[in-house]
């Protein structure tokens, strides 16, 4: 007589009324902690979707374009990362430790709460990601969609050889490798557990007040995926820029030894690959090489240095980019990536050599003193808006800037007349004059106007006091 085993009967997960996970149980400022990690699609089922429309009592609005940025780096990114989740929920939890694999301060085991309270969990930090997760995941079902449907349209009327048929079968392949990742990559998730909304609100604040942050110019140095970027090392290895490059600010500052931030650096190399208002699409991206477009920029830079003895006087060592701010135009960050707008544009467009740009670059030479005044050639021919009065570099305006760079491409074409004079000289300075025609007296900061007004009312005393002394002497001359 056979007999089966019956199978042990357990209960379908669909049917549970609780959530279980591996976790590990600690303190932190007094609050207990659950750790564990989650892939993108179970944090998607954890947590409810956040809303760009909505307040947050607890958290800062969110920004969509951030969320749909994190979206897109994750689907394109095979070895993408992302640092930990944070969210804060009431006490809901259960934990079932396991002693053996304890430490000090630090338990192992199962934490598990009821799917009813699911709600109750909410996000203190990392709500872009996490909208991003979402987002991620409908475009993986949509794409798909579409390329099993582009497959079945294919095969049926091209069939299953042609370029359309695999290209189809391609796409659902990448797009089912991406939704593996979704299911099996994981993310480290932190939950807070607090009542207190005065409480989670300040580690909000906490949180966020005690991040650096990062600076453009830092994602310049540690963000490989641009060509700009890649290029940038060899770039400010160039005698005018090494040593004299910031590496973490975005904003020079007037007494700063440095030239120029390396996020300006940036600038100004992708102005020399696509223009000045131009942006490096994922094509060019994929065909440009961080060599050659390093090699576009030297260029650029010898050719300043070349033409401008104040640049070669800051590459030797005897000018500092403080004093070249002060004195000059080619101190502004700005003023030089419009130049190199200009190289792009006489270069790419109108048939210019490196030596004729030279060439229009020395006719400007004399006309690069700061401040700008009524007289330079910057406000006798330009549009008042581009530069103001008394200004070190042109206006920050995008539209003037774009507007000078066809201005300089025009001047290299035509060779206006005012470029081969000298510049005119600095105006004097006109007194004021106040509104009963008088002229106004400008005093200096170390005036004291205070002790000027008791110098006077003594002078005032003095004359009253010597007149009362004269006039007695006549009384009494009279009297006798």
């Amino acid at each position: 007589m056979v007999t089966t085993k019956q199978p042990k009967q357990a209960t379908p997960t669909g049917y549970s009324t609780d959530e279980h996970y591996f976790a590990t149980r600690y303190k932190q400022g007094a609050r207990t902690v659950f750790a564990f990690q989650l892939t993108p699609a179970e944090i998607t089922s954890l947590v409810k979707r956040p809303n760009p429309e909505a307040n947050n009592p607890g958290n800062r609005r969110i920004r969509l374009s951030h969320a749909q940025g994190f979206a897109k780096y994750f689907l394109e990114r095979d070895n993408w990362v992302a640092p930990g989740i944070i969210l804060r929920a009431p006490s809901i939890f259960s934990f079932d430790e396991n002693s053996e694999l304890s430490l000090p301060g630090a338990a192992f085991g199962f934490v598990s709460f009821p799917r009813r309270n699911q709600a109750d969990i909410h996000i203190l930090d990392g709500q872009h990601r996490i909208l991003g997760f979402f987002l991620a995941e409908e475009i993986i079902a949509r794409d798909l969609d579409k390329a099993r449907d582009a497959r079945a349209t294919a095969k049926r009327v091209d069939g299953d050889k042609s370029a359309a048929y695999k290209q189809a079968e391609a796409d659902i392949s990448r797009l089912e490798s991406v939704r593996d990742r979704f299911h099996t990559e994981r993310v480290s998730i932190e939950i807070q557990v607090t009542d207190d909304m005065g409480m989670y609100r300040q580690m909000f604040y906490d949180i966020a007040d005690n991040a650096l942050g990062i600076t453009a110019s830092v994602k310049a140095r540690f963000d490989t995926r641009k060509v700009v970027n890649r290029a940038l090392p060899a770039v400010i290895d160039h005698p005018l820029l090494a040593g004299r490059t910031d590496l973490e600010v975005d904003r020079i500052r007037k007494s700063s030894p440095d030239y120029f931030t390396a996020k300006q650096v940036v600038e100004i190399i992708r102005v020399l690959i696509v223009g000045f208002d131009g942006r490096v699409s994922r094509r060019l991206e994929q065909e440009l090489r961080e060599g050659g477009v390093a090699q576009s920029a030297t260029q650029f830079l010898d050719a300043l240095v070349e033409v401008f003895p104040q640049l070669k006087a800051v590459q030797q060592g005897t000018l500092l980019p403080d004093s070249l701010r002060a004195s000059s135009l080619l101190g502004s960050a700005l003023f030089v990536r419009i130049l190199a707008g200009a190289w792009f544009d006489l270069t790419t467009k109108h048939s210019f050599t490196i030596a004729m740009v030279k060439t229009f670059f020395e006719k400007l030479r004399p006309h690069l003193g700061a401040p700008v005044h009524e007289n330079t050639i910057w406000k006798r021919e330009l549009p008042p808006e581009i530069f103001n009065d008394g200004a070190y570099g042109p206006n920050g305006k995008r539209q003037a800037s774009t507007a000078l760079v066809a201005t300089l491409v025009d001047w290299a074409i035509v060779t206006p007349e005012f470029l081969t004079k000298d510049p005119l000289p600095t105006p004097e300075a006109r007194p004021e004059v106040n509104e009963d025609g008088d002229v106004a007296i400008d005093f200096s900061d170390l005036h004291d106007t205070k002790k000027l007004e008791v110098e006077e009312r003594n002078a005032i005393e003095d004359i009253a006091a010597e007149a009362t002394k004269k006039a007695t002497k006549r009384t009494r001359a009279k009297t006798a």
